[in-house]
């Protein structure tokens, strides 16, 4: 590749995790709001919104899988870290390796058992809403198909961090 397009797949890169970081954070300020909103409708007014309960979950739903998505990317996500990093680096680099293997088995394992539930709720629609309910379960397929892509860069970024300080120590 040269350096042009390197340069493009950065950018795109970086907007792409600026988005995902934003619109997470949006929603959560759209849940607040509606959950507020719906508070006060029910105890101050005595007439909650019949859609106090759909639509602030199906915005948390999809809040909580673009925020993991970002975690992921980040390399923020929990890790215990303590024992293996007292390990010598080619065992830990095959434990890595392993538990970034395990965590794309189960994405995967996530995204393709979704599918079905995806299709399965094609033609019911949310009562208070009228949303279709596939919007409550696109983000398990979303979020999972992100943080795939981002595992998979981690699990070569460790890879390649090994070979790099093993050529570098020789």
């Amino acid at each position: 590749m040269n350096k042009i397009n390197i340069a493009v797949l950065h950018r795109f890169d970086g907007f792409l995790e600026k988005s995902l970081y934003y619109v997470s954070g949006f929603l959560l300020i759209t849940i607040a709001c509606l959950v507020f909103y719906s508070v006060t409708m029910r105890y101050v007014f005595n007439s909650p919104p019949l859609w106090a309960d759909e639509a602030p979950r199906a915005f948390f739903v999809w809040m909580t899988y673009l925020g993991i998505a970002v975690a992921t990317k980040r390399g923020q996500n929990i890790r215990v870290t303590h024992f293996i990093n007292k390990i010598s680096a080619k065992p830990r680099l095959f434990i890595e390796t392993f538990m970034h293997t395990l965590v794309l088995v189960m994405l995967v394992t996530l995204v393709v058992y979704n599918i079905p539930i995806l299709e399965l709720q094609r033609g019911g629609n949310m009562l208070s809403t009228g949303w279709s309910y596939v919007w409550m379960y696109a983000p398990v397929s979303v979020g999972c198909a992100l943080m795939i892509f981002y595992q998979s860069r981690l699990m070569i970024r460790t890879i390649l961090n090994y070979k790099t300080n093993q050529t570098e120590g020789v």
